[in-house]
């Protein structure tokens, strides 16, 4: 990710017109969200049932699901560069792409090895897409003057809601894993192919090649608040992750309920996510980063723990609700603290705390998988109440002193709200 145009002093980045313009392209890239996070609902409600068929325990499957952590984390290396070289539209076209057609990898596995595999290329794909789309959110937002990451975030959840809902139908109606997966592929990747050229074009935020170098052009006083603040988002999203692979689990196996009632869980956190995020660009505006950021991981830390504690489906849900509240600040606050931290160097500093913060999403859940062979799965899920309540205290190092440079955007022109 890198810096936009360069823009007048004090005033708004300029305006884009025609089919290319900025509200057009929150529309689309609003697709793009809600089909990233459909996808991703879908496949943790069918865990199970992909479980059951490769016939893994708890530990092989968490090393399986390893994979979908390797396969982003390399990717997103590339999707950096490519994103840098080519502009963030094609990339992110390309990203959501591949990302459906990897949704049925899984399926076709036909034991832990080949899944572990299968795991692999879905997350290269995810790992594409969410570099990729994250870039064209902030030059969206750049364009239109005001914050929108947080209700992009926010139609993100909205589709983990719905995927979980169609996920936890088509086990109900009987359907294979491939079935549902080849439907949903086709369904969400002709809807974002549809709204694609409604993205800004790709020279929009293209890197002049005196852009790059990531790390290197980030002020020196800066990097260690920016490390710390990518662990911040590093415990937000490991209990995303950790909910997503592991919560229709723990409800079935470990509390006993039915396969239809393990999707209220996941259902409950999106619900509480998706409000969260798209309520957030406005109590961040009120109250500010920090303190917002603090209360909410700290009502998540406690409120999942006394669900956990309680070891009783409804409390479950109730403290899935409670993380989904809670988290749902944590990425759209530090993605923003980050670009004012970083000044001149916004791009490169949104991807030092991106790439850390996607790590927790994508290896939370293998570690749990390995800590519940140890613990037993509700133990193993209490380890997200305490990044939680940790993330609070890496916020507080992370924004103080003169390095942090956290405090509110300058003002600038903006769109009034919808």
């Amino acid at each position: 990710m890198r810096e936009g145009p360069a823009t007048p002093a004090g005033g708004p980045a300029p305006r884009l017109s025609g089919t290319a313009g900025p509200q057009r392209a929150r529309i689309a890239l609003s697709v793009v969200f809600f089909v990233n996070g459909a996808l991703f609902g879908n496949w943790v409600l069918r865990i199970p049932a992909v479980k059951d068929h490769v016939d893994a325990g708890t530990g092989p499957l968490g090393l399986a699901l390893l994979g979908i952590a390797v396969g982003a984390l390399l990717s997103k290396q590339i999707s950096g560069q490519l994103v840098a070289r080519y502009g963030s539209r094609p990339i992110t076209v390309l990203g959501i792409t591949l990302s459906c057609l990897a949704l049925m990898l899984p399926a076709l596995a036909g034991n832990i090895v080949t899944l572990g595999l299968a795991l692999i290329g879905f997350g290269a794909a995810m790992g594409i897409v969410d570099v990729a789309m994250n870039a064209h959110g902030v030059a969206v937002q750049d364009r239109m003057g005001r914050p929108v990451l947080s209700s992009l975030h926010g139609v993100y959840s909205i589709g983990g809601l719905l995927g979980a809902l169609t996920g936890g139908a088509a086990e109900a109606r009987g359907l294979s894993p491939l079935v549902h997966f080849a439907l949903v592929a086709a369904v969400l990747g002709g809807a974002a192919l549809a709204v694609s050229p409604w993205l800004l074009p790709a020279s929009s935020d293209v890197a002049p090649r005196a852009a790059e170098g990531g790390w290197a052009r980030l002020p020196a006083e800066r990097r260690l608040p920016l490390v710390l603040l990518g662990f911040v988002g590093l415990c937000g999203m490991a209990g995303e992750g950790a909910v997503g692979d592991w919560g229709a689990i723990y409800l079935r196996d470990d509390l006993g309920t039915s396969a239809e009632f393990a999707a209220v869980g996941y259902s409950a956190y999106s619900v509480a996510m998706a409000a969260g995020r798209l309520l957030g660009d406005r109590f961040l505006g009120r109250w500010g980063d920090v303190r917002v950021v603090t209360w909410a991981v700290t009502f998540a830390g406690c409120g999942f723990a006394a669900g956990l504690l309680a070891g009783h489906p409804a409390a479950a849900v109730c403290g899935f609700a409670a993380l989904g509240t809670g988290l749902s600040v944590v990425v759209p606050a530090v993605f923003s603290m980050a670009g004012r931290m970083g000044g001149p160097a916004t791009g490169p500093a949104i991807t030092v705390v991106s790439s850390i913060a996607g790590t927790g999403f994508l290896a939370g859940p293998p570690l749990i998988g390995f800590l519940a062979e140890l613990t037993g799965l509700p133990a193993a899920l209490g380890v997200v109440s305490v990044l939680a309540l940790g993330a609070a205290v890496l916020l507080h190092f992370a924004t103080s002193g003169p390095r942090a440079a956290t405090g509110p955007p300058p003002a600038r022109a903006a769109d009034p709200l919808p």
